[in-house]
């Protein structure tokens, strides 16, 4: 048998888990998210794979229909250094309009991103995908060690959120606020 075809070769396996798991894992079966159980467990460890970066493969890392790429601090402020602020805050704008996190909030929640009362939501999934820590404080919005410079903040959050904002100057480089007019 040729190499290939004998790597696709499927073995049963017995997995012992906790019967809470089984039963999320019974529920996405019956909500179609999954095919089966092996099939659910059969992703799981290709997603541990991917996410450990145990063993990287050249599918990469993909979150819904986002691909998640791993780059330095140092290549995204070369990027950004060549760019004018004016440059940076445009292209925040249109960052903002096509935003991946706008789509998640629409087809995984069924909620409107421009709603004052998302914004939690938001900046928790923005949060958990490396932007910054995120603090709502009313009238402004706090950007603790921020991936992204401020001029392009600006504008992503204008656009997606619907908002006029102003750049407020801190005396900490490590943060950034924008205030809501």
């Amino acid at each position: 048998m040729p190499k290939k075809q004998e790597d696709q070769k499927k073995k049963i396996i017995s997995v012992t888990m906790s019967q809470p798991l089984v039963g999320k894992i019974d529920k996405l079966v019956d909500e179609r998210v999954g095919r089966s159980r092996a099939q659910l467990i059969e992703d799981a460890v290709r997603w541990f794979l991917d996410f450990t970066v145990h063993e990287w493969t050249e599918r990469g890392i993909y979150l819904n229909n986002v691909r998640v790429l791993l780059q330095s601090e140092t290549v995204s402020s070369l990027f950004f250094s060549k760019l004018t602020p004016g440059d940076q805050y445009e292209l925040g704008k249109t960052a903002g309009s096509q935003a991946p996190v706008s789509d998640i909030l629409k087809i995984e929640y069924g909620a409107n991103p421009t709603d004052e009362k998302n914004r939690a939501l938001i900046f928790e999934i923005l949060e958990s995908f490396g932007w910054g820590s995120f603090r709502d404080q009313g009238d402004m919005i706090v950007i603790g060690s921020p991936f992204y410079p401020a001029p392009f903040l600006r504008g992503y959050f204008e656009t997606l959120l619907n908002l006029d904002l102003e750049l407020v100057e801190t005396n900490v480089k490590d943060n950034v606020a924008l205030e809501i007019k």
